[in-house]
């Protein structure tokens, strides 16, 4: 049996641009011929649920980076999620830097109001698009968009939680445009017990230290223990998944350290490279999928 265990922002589907079809027959052919796909993703499991449903995408999901699973026919599990007194610790530190964050729970996604942050905001376009040109003036588009009109708006995210006590905190993720500040946030966060590493260009992300797409997919893979484990990503939150499948797997696009470590390359997350490298390689040649 193979597992392909896939990334999705910047890996399976670029920033804001339609999942290459090649990626969605790739996954079907690989179901077809007995073996799984897997997404692997920071992304919580409303948003991971809302583009499945619109591609019409069926399998496993890792969401989280690791803090919770969602089998094919079950409910979402969560474990590993942030604890009160470590969303407490970290939003303080990140208030007294004034920097734009918000929080992935298992009820949506919370900022504060992007307008009172336009300043930050102005700033991380001015970067993406120095740095990244056109895609960058697109991610920055699709992202102010985002926090807009699809976040939950909290004036003060801490008491929000705090008087909500059954929402879960999978993760804290910041935007920054000066990467000397990002690298000044990492060196404060590492007095707190968490993991912070960078998961797209100008972020920083903020989890359990048990909750890795690593530490995931070792327990996914209990349950295969002969299968063959295939990794795609293209970010540092990727190098946890790297370190614990048996040939890891990087988009054209991804970061030179993903680049630097990865067994195999493949084109880009925009010319369907998740696809491309399944249908190319792993699945057989007697294998066929019938379309409902």
């Amino acid at each position: 049996m193979q597992i392909v265990f896939s990334d999705i922002d910047g890996t399976f589907q670029e920033m804001g641009q339609p999942v290459p079809e090649i990626n969605k027959t790739a996954i079907n052919y690989l179901k077809a011929q007995g073996d799984h796909f897997v997404f692997v993703t920071g992304r919580g499991y409303d948003l991971v649920e809302a583009l499945m449903i619109e591609e019409g995408i069926s399998c496993d999901v890792i969401f989280g980076n690791g803090a919770g699973l969602k089998l094919e026919g079950q409910a979402p599990v969560l474990a590993n999620c942030l604890p009160l007194a470590t969303l407490e610790a970290v939003t303080a530190i990140l208030e007294k830097e004034n920097v734009f964050y918000f929080l992935h729970t298992d009820q949506g996604v919370i900022c504060k109001d992007p307008a009172d942050y336009q300043e930050q905001l102005t700033a991380l376009t001015n970067k993406l698009v120095t740095d990244l040109g056109e895609r960058g003036a697109m991610i920055a588009e699709y992202k102010q968009a985002y926090f807009v009109h699809d976040c939950i708006h909290a004036p003060d995210l801490l008491a929000y939680i705090q008087e909500r006590p059954t929402i879960n905190v999978l993760k804290i993720e910041l935007m920054e445009a000066s990467d000397e500040k990002i690298e000044q946030l990492r060196l404060l966060l590492q007095t707190e017990p968490v993991s912070a590493f960078q998961s797209f260009v100008q972020t920083l992300e903020v989890v359990d230290p048990l909750a890795t797409k690593g530490a995931a997919i070792t327990n996914f893979m209990q349950a295969f223990p002969h299968a063959k484990s295939f990794g795609i990503g293209d970010g540092e939150n990727d190098l946890a998944m790297f370190e614990v499948v048996d040939v890891s797997v990087a988009v054209a696009n991804a970061s030179e350290s993903i680049r630097n470590v990865c067994d195999r390359m493949i084109p880009s997350a925009a010319d369907g490279g998740v696809g491309q490298f399944i249908m190319d390689e792993l699945i057989r040649e007697d294998v066929v999928y019938e379309i409902d």
